[in-house]
């Protein structure tokens, strides 16, 4: 159970985007958050205070209605305190505090140590011996190197290095050092070469943040080993795919609409002009049957949450290599956009824009989108075809901003011009139906049934 750490009125607010902040303040002052409620259950009930608050759930239940612990009847449930980063400060040593201390009754008795108030929470935990030695921040790379990648391992380590003085950097490196170089170690033989990649990396997170690998004891980077140092591990994945040189020649082979498309987009690309396209394309256009080289899924290339419906964030930082990447990129490629929901879409445009810094469309990037919308549509679960519909990237506000071009030689069905011509029909929606919403299938399309070819498919 994942158990909320906020500092002293700053957890989260929920509230509709025309309500007032009187109505916002009003509404929520006298609600709970599960550390708040941990503090008043404390309060009240003497028995509580001998657990801590990652303990609690073993005991007690949290009650989402009421916003109240409640004796636990029966199971067990583990706590775990929402993860907080070095670089996030008071929240960080608060995190700290509610892990060593049992039954505090308010954000006083965490700031109070020997009947002492101190001012801040590192305060505190400074006293109290908590950060006298860098176990706290060794913890931290331990706790998050369980759900964590190496990649996002690293940039904490060079977050630690900033902002939390550790006393001994040496031996944090050789404690964590497995954790770290875990992705590099899969990859490369060479003990050197991963050793050098893992430092590249924190040198370049160290430099986003305006510091120096060179001012912290860590092992020197030996720039002998070949590894595009200080450049990114996503740029340098990206600049490292391999073109085919037929993929160099395709565009000798392309038919006139193709060629219109290209030329238009290579207009935009060779005159640095902003432009978002969407490309719609026949079902068997060959678009989309090559898989772009190095291509990846846009929940993956632009982290994008699961639940889009609430939450219209990129996860990505803009000191981040996927931000590099991104503002590096002269060109976006999202092919199957017809399948995307339209909430994707509406994430990454704000996303972009903040990585850039450009308030146009898609941070002014030149966006090429691609699809079949006689396809399928967005899945919505157990939803509707009104809401597998509403969902789609043509009710987005940015479809209006995009440029349609469109691709109609069906270039797999050119020696078979019916079935081309049938297939548009079925997408859009023209062909004649029976009993309701069935089409026909052609009978030349069929195959006969017999019981020996069932057998022969499926047994």
């Amino acid at each position: 159970m994942a158990l909320q750490v906020h500092l002293p009125n700053q957890q989260m607010v929920r509230f509709n985007e025309d309500d007032t902040l009187t109505s916002v303040v009003e509404k929520e002052k006298d609600k709970r958050s599960m550390l708040t409620a941990f503090f008043l259950k404390n309060k009240e009930d003497i028995s509580a205070r001998e657990y801590k608050y990652k303990d609690f759930p073993k005991k007690f239940t949290w009650d989402t209605r009421s916003h109240r612990w409640n004796l636990r009847k029966q199971g067990l449930m583990r706590g775990r305190l929402v993860s907080a980063n070095p670089a996030e400060g008071e929240r960080y040593y608060l995190r700290l505090l509610l892990s060593h201390i049992s039954g505090p009754t308010c954000f006083e008795d965490l700031y109070t140590v020997n009947n002492v108030k101190h001012p801040t929470f590192r305060k505190a935990a400074l006293e109290r011996g908590l950060i006298e030695s860098d176990d706290g921040l060794s913890q931290c790379l331990t706790e998050a190197s369980l759900f964590q990648f190496p990649n996002a391992l690293r940039r904490l380590f060079a977050t630690i290095l900033t902002f939390c003085e550790p006393g001994d950097v040496r031996k944090l490196w050789y404690d964590h050092y497995n954790a770290l170089s875990e992705d590099y170690r899969r990859q490369y033989e060479s003990v050197e070469r991963v050793q050098n990649m893992v430092l590249t990396d924190i040198k370049v997170f160290l430099q986003s943040m305006s510091d120096n690998i060179d001012d912290f004891d860590l092992l020197k980077i030996n720039e002998n080993v070949n590894l595009e140092s200080g450049v990114f591990r996503e740029v340098q994945e990206e600049c490292s795919v391999v073109i085919e040189p037929e993929h160099l020649q395709a565009r000798a082979f392309l038919n006139p609409e193709q060629k219109f498309v290209y030329n238009e987009i290579m207009r935009h690309v060779n005159n640095d002009i902003p432009g978002v396209f969407f490309i719609d394309a026949t079902a068997s256009s060959g678009v989309a049957a090559n898989n772009m080289p190095g291509g990846r899924t846009a929940h993956s290339r632009f982290k994008l949450p699961i639940n889009l419906e609430n939450n219209l964030v990129c996860k990505i930082s803009r000191q981040s290599g996927t931000a590099q990447l991104l503002r590096t990129a002269k060109v976006i490629i999202w092919d199957e956009a017809s399948m995307a929901k339209r909430h994707a879409l509406e994430a990454v445009d704000p996303t972009m824009k903040d990585i850039t810094g450009v308030m146009l469309p898609f941070g002014g990037k030149i966006m090429v989108l691609g699809g079949d919308f006689r396809q399928v549509l967005p899945v919505v679960r157990r939803g509707t075809r009104a809401q597998s519909v509403n969902s789609s990237i043509r009710i987005s506000p940015l479809w209006s901003s995009i440029v349609k071009l469109r691709l109609t030689i069906n270039m797999r069905a050119l020696t078979d011009p019916w079935f081309s011509d049938f297939l548009l029909r079925v997408g859009d929606g023209v062909e004649e139906t029976v009993q309701g919403n069935f089409i026909r299938i052609p009978d030349d399309m069929v195959i006969p049934f017999t019981e020996k070819k069932v057998i022969k498919c499926f047994d």
